[in-house]
């Protein structure tokens, strides 16, 4: 179930969603630019379902 998805409120990051054992976690994402890569920020707490963490961290346009 590889998913990723732009956050709404940083829209110089993204989130990749990731299912393991039944829960759903993400790992957001910085952005690469001209002048540096792209960077791991941090791993999500895990869920129960995408939509209980999309409802924490928002999809772009939603």
């Amino acid at each position: 179930m590889p998913e990723k998805y732009t956050l709404r409120d940083e829209p110089d990051k993204t989130m990749f969603v990731f299912q393991r054992l039944g829960k759903v976690y993400g790992h957001i994402i910085k952005n690469r630019t001209d002048k540096a890569p792209a960077k791991f920020i941090f791993e999500t707490e895990k869920y129960n379902s995408i939509d209980e963490l999309k409802a924490q961290y928002p999809e772009e346009g939603n």
